[in-house]
């Protein structure tokens, strides 16, 4: 949640227009009505827009388990790989998957700037604001290649 409410934030300070567009497309995603809408209406009109920021950023986790169909498990990180040093030859790190965060970041950007359906934008933008936040996660970018389960690197 924290994404979207410093993606509200920052809009708010560089570009207040557009979160009045920013909310119009997330006011035809298709948790909207059913989901958001009645949470929003219990909070003061001043705060909805941020708070609809907040609970667009959360979709993504929480259609896990709720709306297996838009689940897309590797757009939440990417596995650059780590090979520390000293492994044998025999430990072959391998290379990112193709379709990843960053691939999905692109994707998500490409579908809200785009002449979408409203729909598909809402959801987009809800990706990205949930991916933006999950980019800069340690463990969403890197994967360990070594012969040691559980190998630390030592401190000295």
């Amino acid at each position: 949640m924290l994404s979207g409410a410093l993606a509200h934030q920052i809009l708010q300070r560089e570009s207040a227009s557009t979160i009045a567009a920013v909310s119009t497309a997330l006011e035809k995603h298709s948790w909207y009505e059913t989901r958001w809408r009645p949470q929003l209406e219990k909070l003061p009109l001043a705060d909805r827009e941020e708070m609809l920021f907040m609970l667009a950023s959360r979709w993504t986790d929480d259609i896990r388990t709720n709306d297996q169909a838009q689940h897309r498990g590797p757009w939440r990180y990417v596995n650059f790989p780590f090979k520390p040093e000293g492994q044998p030859d025999s430990v072959r790190a391998t290379p990112p998957a193709k379709e990843n965060i960053l691939t999905a970041l692109a994707e998500n950007e490409r579908i809200a700037k785009a002449g979408f359906l409203p729909t598909e934008r809402g959801i987009a933008l809800t990706w990205l604001f949930h991916l933006t936040g999950d980019v800069h996660q340690p463990l969403h970018a890197a994967q360990l290649f070594t012969v040691e389960p559980g190998w630390r690197p030592r401190r000295e």
